[in-house]
């Protein structure tokens, strides 16, 4: 009997495996949703550690990515953007900006974080991306080990290191309406 891989198998949603044809329906149709949502999508070489960027208008993200990378980056960065153009929500951005105790900062990182993984979820439901689930939230939580063990180190952990599955699902939350202008320019690393 021949045993696939992992990433072969039917199911598998094992971060950093990703089947091939899950990554190309799941970038059609969230590209499709963001662009709807009124964002431009760039592709563009950017400065090492940066993975992607977004400044309210556009999302770019780095070419020399990983297309699975890129795909997670593409939910994530369109989950932080709905969050600094909603003005709904532009009073829950002050803490995350001026809160200077390292405990309550990982905190209010934490919850900023996982507010933008459920507009990413929301973003693949509305996209008619329904059996990713598991997939997105283990590479949110997976995301998470990774800027927290930045900010606990100052220094930028082996991605492998941070892999987790198996996580609680992301639950999604609604779309806020947006008004689209110009942030700071943020960034994944």
């Amino acid at each position: 009997m021949k045993l696939l891989p992992s990433h072969e198998l039917i199911g598998a949603r094992i971060v950093g495996e990703l089947p091939s044809a899950d990554m190309v329906d799941l970038w059609v149709r969230i590209s499709s949703g963001i662009v709807k949502y009124g964002f431009v999508i760039e592709y563009r070489d950017l400065e090492p550690p940066r993975t992607g960027i977004f400044d309210g208008l556009r999302i770019t993200v780095d070419p020399d990515v990983g297309f699975e990378m890129q795909c997670f980056l593409l939910l994530h960065l369109f989950g932080h953007s709905v969050q600094w153009v909603a003005p709904s929500l532009e009073q829950a951005l002050g803490e995350l900006q001026r809160t200077q105790d390292r405990s309550r900062f990982l905190q209010v990182l934490h919850d900023y974080e996982f507010q933008a993984a459920r507009f990413g979820m929301q973003l693949m439901h509305e996209q008619g991306v329904t059996r990713l689930d598991q997939w997105y939230s283990d590479f949110v939580e997976t995301d998470w080990h990774y800027v927290e063990r930045f900010y606990q180190t100052d220094k930028i952990p082996p991605w492998t290191d941070c892999i987790v599955t198996g996580c609680p699902l992301i639950e999604p939350a609604p779309i806020p309406a947006l008004r689209q202008r110009q942030v700071e320019v943020r960034f994944a690393f």
